[in-house]
């Protein structure tokens, strides 16, 4: 029987517990620590003995072991590592000492962020800081989910709401922004805002949301959530869902900005739920491709809020809308999915939509691509689901899904078990989708 073994490699730099990061020169004498954790409890039976293996050009080979029937340790740990680029070469060993499974990458510390790399183990027939590796056994996720998830919590926010989630986050001038939602007592909702470095270590800017929701007798007095916030030109554009109260009708708005702090929304919703099959209507992709607008939202009937379908409108300029007329351009059709599928996050990537999104009970993403943005196609199977998570959270909900260089990045909202009124803001990164 063949097994995956997915290798997950984080470098994290270390001052005095807190994490930060930073890079030095490879010529200096700086020196790092290279950790593998490996999961003992899932690997194949016939594996014993994992052997790692750090080279590089001018420097002794280093090597370290770790029997897995005998140690009451998961870890392989490398001291004093000179700071730089490595080669690394893991091996898995039966106890005749056969090399079953092996795999290879160069580990390389990034300035800014966490680098993660990911090496498939299959069968045989830099700057100052650490290196955190974590071995699992078997999962098929392309995705690494980052090991100290959440990267933002309800104590983050002055107001301590009883969750945060729905985030949005785009690279502007030099750093992250994100958009994301609170949530409070009642199922009230309003918008917040915060800043990163990195994409992973956010510090929230205000003691207020930059945007709530609306006056007293509108439409969305009673509660906002951030759907899409595209720069368009020199102005900001959130497309938001809004509702008067917890059962009534949800519908979508627009607001403008010149900073992405201060919105001026319109007074009336740019696309109107009705009494039918679009009772309550969200929005949660807005894209602008070749001149042209495509939105995706959800829509679900009167009383049947799980049985939600996957929609899709145009616009020429992003405030008068046309329903595509064959709608829904996707609905539920594996039996992972459930009766409904929701929260579709949506790129264009070398000419290419792609589409992930979340199946009824929130534990598992899927992933779809179209070349049109209309007609689309689903993988069979999920591409990230809660068994992924390295929380093994409740819930996955509400992704967002964004390119950076060659890593697409997921931000997703992960639940607690037996707590799915809080919700914390969870990152999870891969170098491929399919």
């Amino acid at each position: 029987m063949k097994y995956v073994f997915l290798l997950l490699v984080c470098a994290l730099v270390l001052y005095n517990g807190c994490i930060k990061y930073t890079i030095t020169s490879p010529d200096n004498n700086t020196k790092g620590k290279v950790s593998l954790q490996i999961d003992k409890t899932n690997a194949p039976q016939n594996v014993v003995r994992v052997i790692a293996y750090l080279s590089r050009t001018n420097y002794a080979t280093l090597s370290g072991e770790l029997n897995l029937l005998d140690s009451s340790s998961a870890q392989i740990t490398f001291n004093d590592v000179p700071a730089g680029t490595w080669h690394l070469k893991v091996d898995a060993l039966t106890a005749d000492s056969l090399v079953v499974y092996s795999g290879e990458a160069d580990v390389q510390v990034n300035d800014g962020f966490t680098t993660q790399v990911n090496l498939t183990l299959v069968p045989t027939g830099n700057g100052k800081g650490s290196i955190y590796i974590f071995v699992r056994w078997g999962t098929g996720s392309n995705w690494i989910d980052y090991s100290l998830n959440p990267i933002f919590t309800s104590n983050d926010n002055p107001t301590f709401p009883n969750q945060v989630s729905t985030s949005k986050v785009i690279y502007d001038n030099g750093k992250y922004r994100m958009w994301y939602m609170c949530t409070y007592n009642g199922g009230r909702n309003n918008v917040w805002y915060a800043e990163s470095l990195d994409g992973i270590h956010w510090q929230n800017k205000f003691t207020y949301p930059v945007f709530a929701s609306g006056n007293t007798g509108s439409w969305d007095d009673y509660g906002v959530a951030p759907g899409s916030i595209i720069k368009d030109g020199n102005k900001y554009l959130m497309y938001y869902t809004g509702w008067r109260s917890i059962y009534g009708v949800w519908q979508i708005g627009l607001a403008e900005s010149n900073d992405g702090i201060t919105w001026l929304r319109y007074p009336n919703p740019i696309l109107k739920a009705d009494s039918s099959s679009n009772f309550k209507i969200g929005v949660t992709s807005v894209l602008k491709i070749n001149g042209k607008y495509y939105m995706y939202y959800t829509s679900s009937p009167l009383g049947y809020y799980d049985n939600m379908r996957i929609n899709l409108a145009i616009s020429s300029d992003g405030i008068n809308w046309t329903r595509y007329p064959a709608n829904p351009v996707l609905k539920p059709t594996e039996s992972w999915e459930g009766v409904g599928i929701n929260f579709p996050a949506v790129i264009y990537d070398n000419n290419h939509f792609i589409m992930i999104y979340n199946n009824t009970d929130r534990t598992k993403l899927g992933i779809a691509n179209s070349d049109d943005g209309i007609n689309w196609k689903k993988s069979l199977t999920p591409t990230f689901t809660t068994r992924d998570t390295q929380k093994k959270w409740e819930q996955a909900a509400y992704p967002f899904l964004t390119k950076f260089g060659n890593e697409y990045w997921l931000y997703y909202t992960g639940t607690p078990p037996s707590s799915s009124d809080k919700g914390e803001i969870c990152f999870a990164k891969s170098l491929k989708l399919y």
